[in-house]
This record gives structure tokens, C-alpha cells and sequence, in this order.
């Protein structure tokens, strides 16, 4: 086991970043690190990462606790991104030819020029389509020149909410359960299945009277004082590592990202 390649999600926000690194480990998930780090208030502008001494001192550092083979996932706002859905071309096409495919229907997708662009594709089941995720290669270059400063090589930018929805997913919520999250201003929603969104509404209570459903039984990822309502059960992301051993955060619900993301699968 010792040679299994570690999975290491990793959640840059204003004022912290969290990561966490599991592997397979007989009937479950082991956790392998956790690491939290204080960080200035302006590290995330409109979304956008903003380099300083700080982050990349705070990467180096954390860069050399870590093992050679990583597979390490990043978290983005989802407002960076922009997604479109694709037909599958009428002949099967294989690399390089299904990303020319994908490049040349991107002039008609997205108000960018191409060249401008970061483009990613996979093929979406449900609706037999192509989803095709852009952003801005400028935006995507920000966010990787400190980690690459930092000796440290992502293999996955993923979004924050399809992170979210894996956690979710991993709960293993039950027919009427919704997990729900306060990330920074917003809140997070998602039943692990079609159901998810995100909202600006003030309160979780709030929430429930306007976009959740009657009834619903909600897991909140907050274990901070008061921070649940009537009704709410409390959800901790390390509830989902068969194996771990202390110390453990104070607050397990800043690692909720971070473990969809090191819970992510592998693209292939």
C-alpha cells in the first residue's frame, strides 16, 4: 500500500487554504495529511488567485511533507468557468483528432476567441453530449504560476461545486437528504444526484423556506458554535476515511472541498 499514488485535494480561499491527501486502503479510504494555513485576506480576487510571498512561502513549505507520486486536485470558483454541451461527433474520433473537433466548435460555444481559452471536454452519459468547459488561459495561468513556483504540479482544476457534489455523492445521503455548505458568501447545495445549486440568501433558514424542499433532512458541514438550525444534522467530511488516527481540525467542515476533490475520480 505504501506505493499508492496519494490523492490530495486542495481549497485556496481568501484568508485560508485547506488540503487533504487519502489513498485506497482495503474496505475504505485512508487519510493520509491534512494541512490548514492562514492566509492574507486578498489571495482571491473576483475568483482570480493573487500571488504573494505568503501563498508561495505557505506551498514550499507544504511541498516538502508531501510524496513523490501525488495526484493533486484544485479547487475553482465556478464564475471562472464556462460550460456548453457538444455533440458527439458522427464518427468516432480518437486524440488528436476529437480535441481538433472540440477546438473548432469552440468559435461557435463561447464569446472568446479560441486562442484565448483553456478547454477541457468529457463525454457526459446522461445526455450522450459532449461537456465542454472553457476559461480564460490568462485566469488558468494565475492560479498555476504559485503552485509551480512552489515545486508543486496540479493534475486536475475542477470545479467547486462538482467538488461539492462529490462529497456529497460519498455521503451517501439518504432519498430526502441534501448536504449544504456555507462557502464564503454562498451557500452550497447538493443530494449527491441531480439536485444541487448554489444561493446568496442571508441564513440557512432561509434557505429551506425558499429552495429546499419540505421535509428535507438537511446535513450541514458546519461544526462551528450555533452554527446549526432546527432540523439540521451535523456532517463531517473525515466521516467518510474508513481510516484516520489524530489530531484532527478543529473544524472538520473547512475540508469539505478538499475532500471532494481528493475523492474525485481519475480522468481517463
Amino acid at each position: 500500500m505504501a506505493f499508492h499514488t496519494w490523492q490530495i485535494g486542495l481549497d485556496i480561499q481568501n484568508r485560508q487554504l485547506c488540503a487533504l491527501a487519502i489513498q485506497p486502503h482495503r474496505e475504505g479510504w485512508k487519510l493520509c495529511h491534512w494541512w490548514q494555513q492562514r492566509l492574507p485576506q486578498d489571495t482571491l480576487r473576483n475568483g482570480v488567485l493573487q500571488s504573494s510571498p505568503e501563498l508561495v512561502a505557505a506551498l514550499t513549505t507544504w511541498r516538502k511533507r508531501l510524496p513523490q507520486r501525488y495526484s493533486l486536485r484544485v479547487a475553482l470558483p465556478d464564475h471562472l468557468i464556462l460550460q456548453r454541451p457538444l455533440p458527439l461527433p458522427t464518427q468516432l474520433l480518437r486524440e488528436p483528432a476529437m480535441r481538433r473537433y472540440v477546438q473548432a466548435a469552440a468559435r461557435k460555444l463561447f464569446p472568446i476567441e479560441p486562442e484565448a481559452l483553456a478547454l477541457d471536454y468529457r463525454a457526459d452519459p446522461a445526455s450522450g453530449q459532449l461537456c465542454v468547459t472553457a476559461a480564460r488561459q490568462a485566469v488558468v495561468e494565475q492560479w498555476y504560476a504559485p503552485l509551480h513556483q512552489a515545486g508543486l504540479q496540479p493534475a486536475v482544476f475542477e470545479l467547486t461545486s462538482q467538488a461539492f457534489n462529490v462529497t456529497a455523492k460519498a455521503a451517501r445521503l439518504p432519498v430526502n437528504g441534501v448536504l449544504v455548505l456555507r462557502h464564503e458568501t454562498r451557500w452550497l447545495w447538493s443530494d449527491g444526484a441531480a439536485s444541487h445549486g448554489t444561493s446568496e440568501l442571508a441564513t440557512l433558514a432561509e434557505l429551506q423556506q425558499q429552495l429546499l424542499p419540505q421535509g428535507i433532512n438537511i446535513r450541514l458541514c458546519d461544526n462551528r458554535e450555533n452554527a446549526l438550525s432546527a432540523g439540521a444534522e451535523p456532517f463531517s467530511p473525515f466521516d467518510l476515511f474508513h481510516y484516520k488516527q489524530p489530531p484532527m481540525p478543529e473544524y472538520a467542515s473547512d475540508f469539505t472541498l478538499a475532500a471532494g476533490l481528493a475523492l474525485r475520480a481519475e480522468d481517463r
